[in-house]
């Protein structure tokens, strides 16, 4: 499946939507839920090492095609976990997963469990709407809403009426983006003026002006060239300080830079091997895992 999700209306596409919690109706115009958060879990926080996301027994199908075979994993809080693996492994298909982006997949089909702060996410009495307000997601491509820098990172906020100053919000999302000296003099301007690399963290800036607990990024770097992609990278360091970050991405040096947890899948969606990220890179227990490490096959 593509994740590149760029926005190409006057209103922004379904998937980009469903990050700040919203959906659209057949017609398309958002449709903003009220407090259905109750049957989430209370993201109460503790010490660094307590799971905040873990998946038991998760299969993943679309149609007769299993992209995820029995993966059982746990994610520490307030960590950077990495989710490495050649393509088609299924590393896309775990992280849409967590926050059920696969439910706007009809022919997928999810068995198993997927908890976040220990409820199941896939229950009957959570709202998928009120999970994504929870779970941030930013894309391998950006995907800026054709509109002003200013109402990109506002547009969470205004469609679940959060009683906030609006304007202290996109300041501060726009810093700990590290992007605000870029842009602070041209809210007005549209988001698409921007290069790649302020795209992509303007993309962030937005999913964290809903306070999130986790951020989840599908390679998020890979369309980038090197500075911008450091850029993204140091970001990435200083989010792990106040959410948990989950991050695919193909580029192993990468994972081995800025995670703390790397999750090794391999063909056929099995997840061969979690750990710490040292210790994958430098003395895995799997040989398979230790083949793709090298470079002898992905």
């Amino acid at each position: 499946m593509s994740n590149d999700h760029t926005a190409m209306t006057d209103e922004p596409t379904a998937d980009a939507q469903s990050t700040t919690g919203a959906t659209a109706d057949p017609d398309g115009d958002p449709l903003v839920e009220t407090d259905v958060t109750a049957g989430l879990g209370d993201g109460s926080t503790g010490g660094t090492e307590r799971t905040i996301i873990e998946s038991r027994d998760l299969n993943v199908y679309y149609g007769d095609e299993q992209a995820l075979r029995d993966v059982d994993l746990e994610i520490p809080e307030r960590q950077v976990t990495a989710i490495i693996g050649p393509s088609g492994c299924g590393k896309s298909t775990f992280l849409r997963c967590i926050n059920r982006m696969n439910d706007l997949v009809d022919v997928a089909r999810v068995e198993g469990e997927l908890l976040l702060s220990g409820k199941n996410v896939y229950d009957d009495d959570v709202d998928p709407v009120a999970l994504r307000r929870k779970i941030g997601m930013v894309f391998q491509h950006p995907n800026p809403f054709p509109k002003s820098i200013y109402d990109n990172v506002a547009y969470g906020l205004r469609i679940q009426d959060k009683d906030v100053d609006v304007d202290a919000v996109v300041e501060d999302s726009l810093r700990r983006a590290a992007l605000w000296d870029e842009v602070s003099d041209r809210l007005d301007e549209s988001a698409l003026d921007l290069s790649g690399g302020q795209q992509q963290r303007l993309c962030i800036a937005r999913a964290i002006a809903v306070d999130p607990e986790v951020i989840l990024m599908d390679e998020p770097a890979s369309a980038l060239d090197p500075i911008a992609t450091s850029q993204i990278e140091d970001l990435i360091d200083e989010l792990a300080e106040d959410y948990t970050v989950v991050i695919v991405t193909h580029n192993m040096q990468q994972a081995a830079r800025i995670s703390d947890k790397t999750a090794v899948f391999l063909t056929g969606g099995e997840l061969v091997e979690f750990d710490d990220t040292q210790k994958i890179f430098e003395n895995p227990e799997h040989e398979r895992v230790e083949d793709y490490i090298t470079g002898k096959f992905g």
